[in-house]
């Protein structure tokens, strides 16, 4: 029963994590440039995410589905935004 707990917050905060690019996106949108912003480490977290949302399909695993597959998603969102405003 415990180990679910932890991999409940685990997933939550991973979810937290990938959200947190949000406020970018709303201010790159606001002053419409992104030179400040990096598109490897999206580009990373893409890759990374989506590796991970596979590898949990794999294994069957909802714990590592859902907050990579959000993380997937908000990163590519992000990515389009940085590309967008270049």
């Amino acid at each position: 029963m415990w180990i679910e707990t932890i991999g409940l917050l685990a997933s939550f905060m991973a979810v937290v994590m990938f959200v947190s690019p949000l406020d970018q996106i709303r201010n790159i949108i606001k002053i419409k440039k992104s030179d400040e912003v990096s598109p490897v480490l999206y580009g990373a977290m893409v890759i990374n995410c989506f590796l991970w949302t596979v590898y949990g399909w794999g294994i069957t695993n909802w714990f590592i589905v859902m907050p990579n597959a959000i993380g997937f998603v908000l990163g590519i969102v992000t990515l389009g935004v940085i590309f967008k405003y270049r």
